[in-house]
């Protein structure tokens, strides 16, 4: 009696434990979806409706090199504004390569550069880049932290101060 019980209970213990398992790589495969999405549109440049769709209402948006901190897609679609200025991608190249990207729970953290472009007649780039998201239940952006090598750096500097504070904490 007590060895079928023992079976019974590593049976429903296993199999527990390879939903659970099943969920977590699923959800975790979705994310990867969204996440490849969004960087296809980002690199793609073309659909800026459909890039602010990753976007939760309350989003926030920290530009930690160029000092600038949204806390609202109104205020993110704003910063990005691809309608603002001309922009041209250089040598038919996409706007971003990704080189690197962890998922980590409803986090992501992607590692690249932005090939160079053109903007109102100046060439800019390339910019290497870190690029944090953290992402809610309904898969939207709610945090992105870009981590952004702007160059060059003699017309990016200035801004607020992101390092400041940093020892009261």
């Amino acid at each position: 009696m007590q060895d079928t019980f023992n079976r019974v209970l590593l049976i429903l213990v296993s199999t527990f434990l390879l939903h659970a398992c099943s969920v977590t790589d699923n959800k975790k495969h979705l994310l990867q979806n969204v996440v490849d999405e969004y960087y296809t549109v980002y690199s793609e440049r073309t659909d800026f409706e459909r890039f602010m769709a990753f976007y939760d209402e309350q989003a926030q948006l920290e530009d930690i090199i160029y000092g600038n901190s949204l806390n609202n897609k109104k205020e993110i679609r704003t910063f990005f504004a691809w309608d603002k200025g001309q922009f041209e991608m250089l040598a038919g190249k996409p706007v971003l390569t990704i080189s690197k990207q962890v998922i980590d729970g409803r986090n992501v953290i992607t590692e690249g550069y932005f090939n160079q472009f053109k903007y109102n007649g100046q060439v800019l780039g390339p910019w290497l880049f870190v690029i944090v998201h953290q992402f809610n239940d309904k898969y939207k952006i709610i945090k992105q932290t870009d981590w952004i090598n702007y160059t060059p750096r003699k017309q990016f500097l200035g801004g607020k101060n992101m390092n400041q504070g940093l020892h009261e904490k």
